[in-house]
């Protein structure tokens, strides 16, 4: 046999093989189209909704029934979001039910409210899994209605709330009992009052309530004595400890009633708590006001006879240091230096107390001017000079051109800032420092900011700077002189111009003073 022969005999066999593999194929394709047919015809006249979604929620294909739920052929229906069929208050839940499907890779269920082209609404609930993989993954969904089962939910579910509306319409808490002072019903307010389970009471022993908190001797009494006996008992008052809500002062009205042949117990509860502290706080502030303006009274008398001997230390101090009476020693000089300093600070003082006595009373007089800004506060730097260059401190400004005037009481303002510059370098360094007065226009307002690198303020002795009497420490105490008073006073007449004063500080680095002021003046607050 020669070479020819033997690759026409091997080409005979192979066409035979291909013949014999096309055959086989034919036949598996044939079988699986009757297959699928057979599946198609399941999946069609099946009497369930059958829907295919991809991950965007587009509708990849639907059975008849599903058809026939939706009113749409299913050639409209191909590639169409499922969406287009829910109702708006359902879309975000079917969105998330995809989202868990495709990532859980298990049965998934969930509840919408759909809407066909006849626009009558229905319920279905979905059952969905996914299928597939890489870019062909897709889920597998049957739906059932559930329209009868959701709708005799809502007629369960209305009558319950209108049943229970009337008392938890009540806004004091409301109990109801049987005979056995066995819980029946309570409303919402009984339960947020006092902090109850609501889940876990139905049936209970009343006085079980609470781990046993409303096991009140004379409440038992009245419940077990005096009700059966068909008095009714009104403002019934109970002082108590409760765990979770703390010391509560109640009334309690309580009545028996009958319904058919059932006895109940109806109590009612007031909770006078707040009403017994607001009493208790309207004594404390009529007591604290009477005491404010007796103390005011006494400052303000005090004040007056201190300063007129006090006047006449001063004067003759003055006489005394400028020799008037004679040449005086070194000792002479020194004492003498001691008494006006001392004189002058006891003044300060004085005057401090009548400034704070006045606003306290509200018989600080307030007349409100235009004054320039920029002239008022050169006047005041210029007074503090001295001061300042005796302690090293080199005074800046920085002043908003944009603003001229203000209408404010000329001598409080021109206290508001010599308090806060006095202040300023009162607390700075021994080495002396800077000290920074500046202004910016900010709407109707004007911005005053009072800057200093000086020793600064511990952050929890923020709190107590405007305190009347108040320094921040007592090393802070025995090293500055002072009561407290400056800023307390400086805080009073900001709030008498309708403004306001904060600070920012940090210890060791500095301090800043910023208040707001009304460029056109309020009523004042007094």
């Amino acid at each position: 046999m020669t070479k020819k022969d033997i690759s026409i005999l091997d080409y005979q066999v192979r066409q035979k093989e291909l013949e014999r593999r096309i055959e086989e194929l034919q036949r598996s394709q044939k079988e699986l189209k009757e297959s699928h047919d057979k599946y198609r015809d399941m999946y069609d006249l099946a009497p369930v909704n059958y829907f295919s979604f991809n991950k965007n929620g587009i509708i990849i294909d639907v059975n008849r029934s599903g058809e026939e739920k939706l009113g749409r052929e299913r050639n409209y229906l191909i590639m169409k979001p499922f969406s287009l069929f829910i109702c708006p208050d359902s879309k975000k839940i079917f969105y998330l039910h995809l989202n868990r499907v495709f990532k859980s890779g298990v049965l998934e269920t969930c509840e919408l409210k759909l809407i066909n082209n006849k626009g009558v609404k229905f319920y279905i609930q979905l059952e969905s899994i996914s299928s597939g993989g890489g870019n062909d993954i897709f889920c597998r969904t049957v739906s059932r209605d559930i329209t009868d089962r959701k709708m005799a939910e809502e007629a369960i579910r209305n009558t319950l709330i209108y049943t229970t509306s009337l008392i938890d319409s009540i806004r004091e808490p409301l109990v109801i009992l049987d005979e056995n002072m066995r819980l029946k019903k309570a409303n919402l307010a009984f339960y947020n009052t006092f902090k109850i389970n609501i889940n876990e009471n139905k049936d209970k022993l009343f006085y079980e309530l609470g781990n046993g908190e409303w096991n009140i001797p004379d409440l038992r009494e009245l419940l077990e004595t005096i009700i059966p006996m068909n008095i009714k008992s009104r403002d019934f008052e109970i002082e108590k400890e409760f765990l979770n809500i703390g010391q509560k002062s109640i009334l309690i009205n309580a009545s028996e009633h009958k319904l058919s042949d059932t006895k109940m117990i109806l109590l009612t509860i007031k909770d006078i708590t707040e009403l017994k502290k607001m009493e208790g706080l309207r004594l404390e502030n009529e007591r604290l006001i009477s005491a404010r303006k007796a103390r005011s009274e006494f400052l303000t008398i005090m004040s007056h006879e201190l300063r007129t001997p006090l006047t006449s230390v001063i004067g003759y101090s003055i006489l005394l240091q400028e020799k008037s009476a004679g040449e005086l020693n070194e000792e002479q000089r020194l004492f003498v230096d001691n008494v006006l300093r001392s004189s002058k600070h006891l003044l300060d003082l004085i005057n401090n107390f009548l400034e704070l006595a006045r606003t306290e009373t509200g018989k600080q007089k307030m007349v409100f001017e235009e004054i320039s800004v920029s002239a008022a506060l050169n006047e005041i730097l210029e007074m503090i000079n001295e001061n300042a260059k005796a302690k090293n401190i080199n005074l800046t400004k920085e002043f908003d051109p944009e603003i001229y005037s203000i209408k404010v009481d000329g001598r409080a303002f021109k206290q508001i800032i010599f308090n806060l510059l006095s202040n300023a370098i009162k607390f700075s360094k021994r080495s002396g420092g800077i000290v920074t007065i500046s202004t910016k226009k900010e709407n109707d307002m004007i911005k005053i900011s009072v800057e200093d690198n000086g020793i600064g303020i511990k952050k929890n002795d923020l709190p107590k700077l405007f305190h009347m009497f108040e320094q921040l420490d007592s090393g802070i105490s025995r090293k500055y002189e002072g009561t407290g008073l400056g800023l307390a006073i400086t805080k009073q007449l900001i709030e008498l111009h309708g403004g306001k004063i904060w600070v920012e500080s940090k210890y060791g680095k500095g301090s800043k003073f910023m208040l707001y002021l009304p460029l056109e003046a309020k009523v004042p607050k007094i």
